[in-house]
Parts: C-alpha cells; sequence; structure tokens
C-alpha cells in the first residue's frame, strides 16, 4: 500500500509541475480531455489519495515492528523487595524445601 502511495504522490505532483512548465507524462496525457477543471481535479484527488495510501502503509508498518521489538524487551521476572517470587521466577532459594 505504501509503495502504491508513493508513485502516487510522485505522480500527482509530477504531471502539476510538469503542467505548469507545459509539458505531461505520456500515460497522463488524458487527464486534461474533460477540461482544466477535471484536469486539476483529478491531480488533486491523486495527491490525497497517494497521501493516504502512503501514511497508511507506513502506520501499517510501524504497527507489525512493535510486536517483535516487545517481544526482544520483555523483562526477566526476580524475587521482589517483599521477599516473594514471581510467580514465573521458580522456587525461592532461601526457603527450606518443604520435602522430606
Amino acid at each position: 500500500m505504501k509503495n502504491i502511495g508513493s508513485t502516487l504522490l510522485f505522480f500527482g505532483v509530477g504531471t502539476i509541475v510538469l503542467n505548469l512548465m507545459g509539458y505531461e507524462f505520456i500515460i497522463l496525457a488524458w487527464i486534461d480531455m474533460w477540461g482544466e477543471t477535471v484536469g486539476w481535479a483529478i491531480r488533486g484527488a491523486m495527491i490525497v489519495a497517494g497521501g493516504i495510501l502512503f501514511f497508511l502503509g507506513w502506520r501499517a508498518e510501524q504497527g507489525a515492528a512493535q510486536p517483535a521489538e516487545a517481544e526482544r524487551q520483555t523483562p526477566s521476572f526476580q524475587a521482589s523487595a517483599g521477599g516473594q517470587a514471581a510467580p514465573d521466577a521458580g522456587p525461592d532459594p532461601m526457603r527450606p524445601s518443604q520435602n522430606p
């Protein structure tokens, strides 16, 4: 989605710049067939749609990267200040064994 968005942004901004200089991308030459106003509306829509798709793709990449980082940064549990071990820390080495 991010690639499609960046492509739309590139062509949207590029077609505006080229149109102001009297040129046009060959693939987008049809834009002005319906008139100048419609052509500018299509250019603006390309930029807005490209920006939205780029942003959504970027957010999806950031969301996919966060769980992997969270798994790597999992803290290890040790005995708390009250002398009681955390549930998954194993038996407390300071307590005598209950087995006879």
